[in-house]
């Protein structure tokens, strides 16, 4: 990529965020050095480890490599021999530690995060190293006795010694016969050997080596002449003490040096991580959490620039998130080129008003394109398209030098002619002010032929100008297209939408009318434009008044559309809980009769026992018990036979059904019409009101033809709302005690009765208890066709025991 161009769209400043996000060293240096790539596969990888890592934070938000410390050159250091110190060594073995824990955790998330998990899974184990350092260093930094016996005898003999030394030397500072002497009786240290502080004058009454004098003179700093041996004797342990240490530093330091290829391997691959997750932490503030796609499939990225560009809603990165101050909102813009097809166009010219957000829906365009290729989270919407280029090439910008002699257009001159040399067919370039900084002429000239000429290149372009002239040049030419960023002619303001078909219309008049310029200047200055300038203009106004217009007819199509197939969806939703509700009554009918029969058939087999045991009583006795047999077994064959024609019981066959036949459906209270004869799966469409829903023939009770209901529509009277018995509906149901199934099929039946009689409010009856009956309920009636509304009833009348529905009307 250009450094140039990385520069003019502030390619820096987003790499410094991502920087600020990074946890140690390592990784943000990568970041640092993190450049795009215009290799698709490389591009690819970069994005599937951008989502990883942002669906690591939402798997396991502590995660973090805070802890982690850059021991890169530690152990180089120790390879070459050094002799690494305990705070050293704690850093390393803080390091090996995370990697363990890294590891470990996101192997058990390689479901989630194959790739991070596929780097984690490349750090050695050091289990033997971490545990070594661990048994010798301490945390507060230093060695610990138990490093090796040597030293912990060491330490033991160093503080036997010490305590003898500290005893005797307190005798002597507590001795009446020296206290004359002494400036004060306590014991100080002076070169790392103890000495006590004697009176100048009466220093040969205390024999010893002096080691220090005041800077008065008035005090010698002796070490008695009696504890010198067990000085020297404390001394020469510590020495060994020292040695010891250095010995154990020097072989945990050489353990350390020997795995350092590997340390040094781990630590980049904990920064490849991290890397990852703070990609996550900067797609989180700018709010881009649609791009990359989770998961591996990223087809929003294109391996070539065949196929165009397009981005939904996209914001530019340094306007967005917490970047932005308070109580401004960014306007996002859709803009899309190069697509193939009748309507495509390879070059995209914008123009408006200076202010209008032209420059920044350029810059928008090219940091996100680099950002794509870099495996940042770009801020645009999922159905955005972004091809992985082999070039981004941007002129924006004022670039004029005084130390070079450089004009405006000078400097821009020198970037096109640049760009002009390097663009290929997979190069994105972006040109801000084409043509600006001389004469209007001859820059609309030269901006013709560098747009004819980017064209024959075949590459993606993206330009704004001023001038008037390319607007038609746009319109008139294969493979451009106009476009514009809007502007309010009430409020003289920019709007920072960009709207791609129409270019831009000029505003210079209507600002300096608003701005108070005179009458007869601006009625002097229209008359000097060219009337069919002016036509131009005023047809550009008309035509975004319509565009506009049916923005918004296709806006309110949309909507009643969704609101359509909502509505849709709820009906055949309700359609197939009825049908499971039938289904479940019809296996409890079929139980209930299975009982029955089963129950039946117990008495018959009663009966003829009783038979049996009747042929042996006397003739009296015998007559009546088989009277009494008989009769039983009469009223058993009754029930058999009611029992039976229930089973057997079967709808007659429908008829054929045409469209506008009227179809009553089981469970429903009203008819729908036929809009479709069935099909092979033996569906019709019906129209339920003003819904549309397909219905199985399983669900149709009755058919009525067309062709009758259009001879009797005049003549019939309107079908009653209320009829025979179901007018005396109660209006309170009690289904206390029940299970939710049973209850919610009673609660179905009363609905359907009271909404046939014509009772505006329906009252249930569920009780408190532990909520989930009356959870169930509730759960029903907000989903159920008949019920406009329901609450709980007010506290004198059952308060959250009772449900109160109303019926719809």
């Amino acid at each position: 990529m250009n450094p140039k161009s990385l520069h003019t769209l502030e390619y820096d400043k987003i790499i410094d965020r991502l920087a600020n996000y990074c946890a140690f060293p390592a990784s943000r240096r990568l970041a640092l050095d993190l450049l795009p790539s215009s290799d698709y596969r490389e591009v690819l990888r970069r994005q599937r480890l951008t989502a990883e890592g942002r669906r690591a934070l939402e798997l396991k938000p502590s995660l973090s490599l805070a802890p982690a410390r850059d021991v890169g050159d530690l152990v180089g250091q120790a390879a070459r021999g050094h002799v690494l110190e305990p705070p050293e060594l704690l850093d390393v073995h803080a390091t090996l530690s995370l990697a363990r824990s890294i590891r470990n955790a996101l192997s058990r998330l390689r479901v989630h995060l194959p790739l991070l998990a596929e780097i984690a899974e490349g750090i050695e184990d050091f289990g033997g190293l971490e545990g070594r350092i661990d048994r010798t260093i301490s945390q507060h930094a230093e060695v610990v006795d138990g490093a090796s016996p040597v030293l912990a005898q060491l330490r033991r003999d160093a503080r036997q010694a010490h305590d003898r030394l500290s005893h005797r030397l307190q005798q002597i500072v507590s001795s009446r016969a020296n206290r004359g002497a002494l400036q004060e009786p306590i014991v100080t240290l002076r070169d790392g050997r103890y000495v006590v502080p004697v009176k100048a004058e009466f220093r040969s009454q205390l024999p010893g080596i002096v080691h220090d004098i005041s800077s008065s003179g008035a005090t010698v700093f002796m070490e008695p002449l009696e504890v010198v041996e067990m000085g020297n004797k404390w001394r020469e342990i510590q020495l060994e003490e020292k040695r010891e240490v250095q010995r154990i530093l020097r072989d945990l330091s050489q353990a350390v040096g020997e795995r350092a290829a590997d340390i040094a391997a781990a630590v980049d691959r904990l920064a490849e991580i991290d890397l990852a997750l703070a990609k996550g932490r900067l797609g989180e503030a700018l709010r881009a959490n649609e791009l990359p796609h989770d998961g591996l499939d990223q087809h929003w990225l294109a391996p070539t620039g065949r196929g165009g560009l397009r981005l939904d809603d996209a914001r530019h990165p340094l306007l967005s998130g917490d970047n932005l101050p308070p109580g401004r909102q960014v306007v996002p813009i859709t803009v899309w080129a190069g697509l193939e097809g009748d309507d495509g166009f390879a070059a995209l010219l914008i123009t408006g008003p200076n202010t209008g957000g032209k420059t920044v829906a350029l810059k928008t365009v090219g940091l996100l394109a680099l950002m794509a290729q870099a495996g940042l989270p770009v801020p645009a919407g999922a159905e955005s398209r972004l091809p992985v280029f082999d070039g981004i090439y941007a002129d924006i910008g004022d670039e004029q030098s005084i130390e070079q002699s450089l004009s405006t257009f000078s400097s821009h001159m020198g970037n096109i002619i640049y760009i002009l040399g390097a663009a290929a067919p997979r190069s994105l370039v972006l040109l801000d002010e084409l043509g600006a900084g001389t004469d209007p002429a001859e820059g609309a000239a030269l901006a013709k032929a560098i747009l004819q000429h980017l064209l024959r290149v075949d590459c993606l372009t993206i330009a704004t100008t001023h001038h008037g002239e390319l607007k038609a040049f746009a319109h008139a030419t294969p493979g451009i297209a106009n476009a514009s960023v809007e502007f309010d002619p009430e409020t003289l303001s920019p709007t920072y939408r960009l709207t791609i078909g129409l270019p831009g219309q000029s505003n210079a008049l209507a600002i300096a009318a608003r701005l108070g310029m005179p009458d007869d200047v601006l009625a002097e200055a229209r008359e000097a434009i060219d009337p069919e300038r002016l036509a131009v203009e005023s047809l550009i106004v008309d035509l975004t008044r319509e565009k506009e217009a049916a923005a918004s007819a296709r806006f309110e199509q949309e909507t009643a559309a969704a609101r359509a197939q909502q509505a849709e969806r709820q009906i055949g939703e309700r359609l197939a809980t009825l049908e499971s509700g039938r289904e479940r009554l019809l296996e409890k009918t079929r139980r209930e009769m299975e009982e029955q029969l089963s129950r039946a058939r117990a008495r018959l087999h009663n009966s003829l026992r009783e038979l049996e045991r009747a042929s042996r009583l006397p003739a009296p006795e015998r007559s009546a018990a088989v009277e009494v047999a008989q009769q039983e077994i009469e009223a058993v064959e009754k029930a058999v036979e009611k029992l039976e024609k229930r089973r057997k019981r079967r709808r007659g066959p429908l008829p054929p059904i045409e469209p506008g036949d009227l179809l009553y459906l089981r469970d429903l209270p009203l008819p729908g019409e036929a809009l479709s004869a069935p099909d092979d799966q033996g569906e019709v469409e019906v129209k339920l009101g003003a819904l549309r829903a397909r219905v199985s023939l399983k669900q149709i009770e009755k058919v009525e033809k067309g062709d009758t209901r259009q001879e009797t529509r005049d003549t019939a009277p309107p079908r009653p709302r209320v009829s025979g018995p179901v007018s005396r509906v109660s209006p309170e149901l009690d289904v206390r005690g029940m299970s939710a199934d049973d209850a919610l099929l009673l609660v179905e039946q009363r609905l359907d009765e009271a909404f046939r009689a014509g009772l505006a409010e329906v009252r249930i009856v569920h009780g408190k208890g532990t909520g989930t009956l009356r959870r169930a309920v509730r759960e029903m009636l907000s989903k159920h066709a008949l019920v406009r509304a329901h609450a709980s009833a007010p506290p004198r009348e059952g308060g959250d025991g009772v449900t109160v529905v109303e019926l719809a009307t």
